[in-house]
């Protein structure tokens, strides 16, 4: 099976960002394929397709499962739960913050904030308990003069500061003590997503930048080779066409909503 120079590089990136979330998503995705696969040469006879269909369900389950993983803390507190029965689950009784920092990255621009926690909290024996914890939020990625830093720093206190206030007032720390072992693990906010609290968003942000940029000059110097490779017989060369349009695709509309959001403040 051969692959262009663009799957090669979207299947490296596709493994390390599972991996940084979890092992266990290869496992998730790899057993629904697999499930998908077997039915479907069972009941409608695919056999010559089979290891294409099964590397490109696993592709797309296992990266589904790895934008929830990162962007979404009910997620992760629910997969943890499910595959981690025997942690109990601890009460929680407050939270106290203290004062929120901001932190700069090279060229004086904005990277985080983070506010330090106290989690007050119930052991399994019903003692109370105390846990030092951080909420941050990370800024988003720009440079001048095309982003403003204060306009920046203004869009991130709000951000931090109402995501701050939901997980005090809900009490939305899921704490989880092992059965046997003096070991906690921790996951912060109920959200179904929260993008900013995760160092994925800066990442997944600055690779879409440098796709838009790079594929639209390249769409435009190659505009056409890419119109000859879609009207190609070849497959490969089709795949290769769909496949770079896709992502600049993706990226433009990651910049576009991303302008908007900045242009609010």
């Amino acid at each position: 099976m051969k692959f262009s120079p663009f799957k090669i590089i979207i299947w490296v990136l596709f493994l390390v960002f599972v991996l940084v979330n979890s092992v266990r998503l290869f496992i998730y995705g790899f057993v629904i394929s697999f499930i998908i696969v077997i039915v479907d040469r069972a009941f409608f006879g695919t056999r010559k397709r089979s290891d294409t269909q099964f590397l490109n369900l696993f592709f797309v389950f296992t990266s589904i499962f790895a934008l929830c993983y990162t962007f979404s803390p009910y997620f992760r507190a629910l997969e943890f739960k499910i595959s981690h029965p025997k942690w109990q689950k601890l009460e929680i009784v407050s939270i106290e913050s203290s004062p929120t920092q901001k932190v700069t990255a090279p060229f004086n621009f904005l990277e985080k904030e983070y506010t330090a926690i106290k989690v007050v909290y119930k052991n399994d024996a019903g003692d109370i308990q105390t846990k030092n914890e951080e909420i941050k939020h990370y800024a988003l990625v720009g440079f001048e003069p095309l982003f403003n830093k204060s306009i920046i720093e203004t869009e991130l206190d709000y951000i931090h500061k109402r995501s701050l206030g939901k997980l005090i007032n809900n009490k939305a720390i899921n704490l989880y003590q092992h059965p046997s072992k003096d070991k906690l693990k921790v996951f912060k906010g109920n959200d179904a997503f929260a993008l900013r609290h995760s160092f994925g968003f800066q990442i997944a942000l600055l690779i879409a930048y440098l796709s838009f940029v790079s594929l639209s000059f390249y769409c435009i110097f190659k505009y056409n080779v890419i119109c000859k490779n879609l009207k190609s017989s070849n497959t490969n060369e089709k795949q290769s066409a769909y496949v770079v349009l896709l992502i600049l695709l993706y990226s433009s509309l990651v910049v576009t909503i991303t302008i908007i959001h900045y242009l609010k403040f």
